[in-house]
């Protein structure tokens, strides 16, 4: 048998706001996918910088999960103690429908 697909059925939009306007949202982003690569239910699919006020921007990223709420949490509190991140936001959060 092949190896076992496994079916993403839930979209989470998270916003990270950086300690600063100087930070490196690239980096940022890579450090991301390196926290989401360790987990099995879990998948990065994108990453776009919007902008807030004074210069400062967010990083807003749509993760992948097989199922609400199921590492969610552990992978907000990761991505919190990122050097460079001063707090996650769960903004949105989507039910995937079969068509």
């Amino acid at each position: 048998m092949g190896k076992e697909i496994k079916k993403f059925n839930t979209v989470a939009i998270l916003r990270i706001m950086p300690k600063g306007v100087d930070v490196d949202l690239k980096k940022v982003e890579s450090e991301i996918k390196e926290i989401l690569s360790t987990y099995e239910t879990s998948k990065f699919h994108s990453a776009e910088v919007k902008p807030i006020a004074f210069g400062l921007k967010a990083l807003e990223v749509a993760i992948l999960i097989t199922e609400a709420k199921s590492e969610l949490e552990s992978i907000e509190d990761k991505i919190s103690k990122l050097p460079d991140v001063e707090n996650v936001t769960e903004t949105d959060i989507h039910i995937l429908s079969e068509i």
